[in-house]
């Protein structure tokens, strides 16, 4: 198979031939000698590297990963377009992690972040464990059409921020080892980390540079914090099976119903006012902080009803 982007001979040797890269090395401080190393997520013959279907393993279910074992499938040209524009755009990344920290102060992150770029099983973009981020070419190209396209350079831009802001709360978390213990926790917690997530995927068709909500926005929240504040509620004293439901359409599925994820992501859009040094305040106040952003920024009625929900 021969790709249309190149790497040096030495480091594509490396990534092919080594395990030693993803021992998970951290250091203390600011990030600016964190590596990011990219690497194919399919063989010469087109069937998936180990390392690809490692990471969408709990994406898929087990008789999908036997399948995708077996399956031989190159990349399109028009995959392939995909995979030169994430090449393109490394050296840009590299130069925009130290800015991704700042919400979280000082963590102690991987020393190098994987880019794996597969094209079969997996979502447009994704993180796995703690230094891994996957984008699927294959799905990217089926939602956003031809990599060539003007607003595909600044959506997969996004997407890098969206899951390397991921890899830093993973990071920040193992550090404060929070403990979640509860279905509303995990709602919660999930609510901030898809929240800041989706912070980082805002366009300019959500929010301006100074933290202005648009129309669009404003109207977004009208419909989704009624949901917000009803699943909450119902999370609260929900049982594992029935939670399962309540969880829906969190932070999955079309991006303007991510009820917990958008949501969160415009009220720390505001917040922020264009200013990221001003969200450090909200990670480290942790799942819970997601109540006191909800009791800002709830209209009255619906602020009511969701201070019935035990806080600590």
């Amino acid at each position: 198979m021969k790709l249309t982007y190149t790497l040096p001979l030495y480091l594509l040797l490396i990534l092919l031939t080594t395990d030693l890269l993803y021992g998970q090395v951290y250091k203390k401080g600011w990030t600016s000698d964190t590596n990011l190393l990219l690497e194919p997520g399919i063989r010469e013959d087109g069937r998936p590297t180990s390392r690809w279907i490692e990471a969408i393993y709990a994406r898929r279910d087990k008789e999908t990963i036997e399948r995708l074992k077996e399956t031989s499938k190159l990349y399109t040209t028009e995959e392939r377009l995909w995979v030169e524009l994430i090449q393109s755009r490394s050296n840009v990344w590299k130069g925009r992690i130290d800015s991704l920290s700042i919400p979280f102060k000082e963590v102690a992150l991987p020393d190098t972040v994987f880019i794996l770029m597969g094209n079969a099983g997996g979502e447009d973009a994704f993180t796995y464990k703690d230094s891994t981020i996957g984008f699927d070419v294959s799905r990217l190209q089926q939602i956003y059409g031809n990599a060539s396209k003007l607003e595909n350079l600044d959506r997969i831009d996004r997407f890098f921020s969206h899951e390397m802001t991921h890899i830093y709360h993973k990071a920040w978390k193992k550090e404060h080892r929070i403990e979640l213990s509860s279905p509303l926790e995990y709602a919660l917690w999930d609510c901030l980390v898809e929240g800041i997530g989706n912070y980082r995927s805002l366009s300019d068709k959500w929010v301006s540079k100074e933290g202005i909500l648009t129309d669009r926005a404003e109207n977004t929240l009208n419909e989704l914090q009624p949901i917000l504040v009803e699943r909450l509620i119902a999370l609260e004293h929900a049982t594992e099976d029935e939670s399962i439901e309540l969880l829906e359409g969190l932070s999955s599925g079309s991006f303007t119903k991510k009820w917990g994820a958008l949501t969160m992501a415009l009220w720390l859009a505001q917040e922020a006012k264009g200013n990221d040094a001003n969200l450090q305040i909200w990670i480290e106040r942790g799942p819970w902080g997601v109540l006191q952003l909800a009791d800002k920024y709830l209209p009255e009625e619906q602020r009511e009803i969701l201070s019935k929900v035990k806080k600590f």
